[in-house]
């Protein structure tokens, strides 16, 4: 078939060129497979191109449909809590939309205290999502509460104070102390008698005057006073050539003073201990020494004896 195949060419170029130089034919032949050779190789090349570029085309599907996996997913996830936020939004508006009326003010104990205080919780039960949190709930009660009655309260409702509320429990339970227990006064009035800041911190000293003088309706003269008399022996020596008028400036020096006295108290405690343990160690060395010197004189006079 090759030969056959040579033999039709070279007629062929004889015909068109008019020679029949067979050496001319094989350059011219030569030539033709080199064209061939470098067509073939071009081919080759170019199927190498596809098959890469199929491979990028493949990788970057890849790559794309993982994002849209990812962005479905994210998709999904706002769609529920868009869905969860507008049943919340709903539910919150539609409770808010049978708030109850509000009630009387507590006055005195012409009252029933018990039902103030019932009527008050089933309120805040009722109308949760109008208080949503307890700062909002404490002040709706102060509103809830005339200034004959407030004054038992009112000191521990600014965020000043140590002992301020921190829960609505507590608000209550002053009130309920307060108007439902008529020996109250009395049995305050008893403990604060009885109340001396002793060996105890300050700050927790303070906390106890506090809640009883707040009950008790003392003034301020009368509250500096009677701190001033009821603080530690060691405080009052310390705070002994402060002229204070305030009572609020006075009590941020004792508490300053306070951290200063316990400072010093440890550094004592620590100096007594290690004075302690040094005797001790001295003690313990003199009497080593003392024994040596007696074993030393016994053996001494055995020898003495011997001879």
């Amino acid at each position: 078939m090759i030969k056959i195949s040579i033999s039709i060419e070279l007629n062929a170029w004889i015909s068109t060129h008019e020679a029949d130089d067979i050496v001319v034919f094989i350059k011219y032949m030569y030539q033709q497979h080199d064209i061939e050779i470098e067509i073939h190789n071009d081919m080759i090349q170019m199927l190498e191109d596809v098959n890469e570029t199929n491979i990028t085309l493949k990788a970057a599907q890849t790559r794309l449909q993982k994002e849209m996996r990812d962005k479905n997913v994210i998709i999904h996830h706002l769609k529920t809590a868009l869905s969860r936020q507008s049943t919340l939004i709903s539910e919150d508006y539609f409770l808010k939309s049978i708030k109850l009326l509000n009630f009387s003010l507590f006055e005195n104990l012409l009252q029933n205290v018990n039902n103030w205080l019932s009527r008050m919780q089933n309120k805040l039960k009722a109308n949760k999502n109008h208080f949503s949190i307890k700062e909002l709930k404490i002040v709706y009660i102060e509103s809830r509460v005339s200034e004959a009655a407030i004054k038992h309260i009112a000191s521990r409702m600014q965020n000043i104070f140590l002992n301020s509320f921190l829960e609505v429990e507590e608000v209550l339970s002053i009130i309920d102390k307060m108007y439902d227990d008529f020996n109250h006064c009395y049995t305050t009035q008893r403990q604060y008698s009885k109340l001396y800041q002793n060996k105890i911190f300050f700050h927790e000293f303070w906390m106890k005057f506090q809640r009883f003088s707040a009950e008790l309706e003392y003034n301020n003269e009368t509250l500096l006073d009677d701190l001033q008399h009821k603080i530690s022996s060691d405080l009052q020596q310390a705070t002994l050539n402060e002229w204070i008028t305030n009572l609020n400036e006075f009590v941020n020096i004792c508490m300053q003073v306070n951290v200063r006295l316990t400072e010093l108290n440890a550094w004592s405690i620590i100096k007594v201990s290690a004075t302690s343990a040094a005797r001790s160690v001295a003690s313990t060395s003199s009497a080593r020494s003392t024994s040596s010197v007696s074993a030393w004189k016994k053996l001494r006079r055995s020898n003495l004896n011997s001879i």
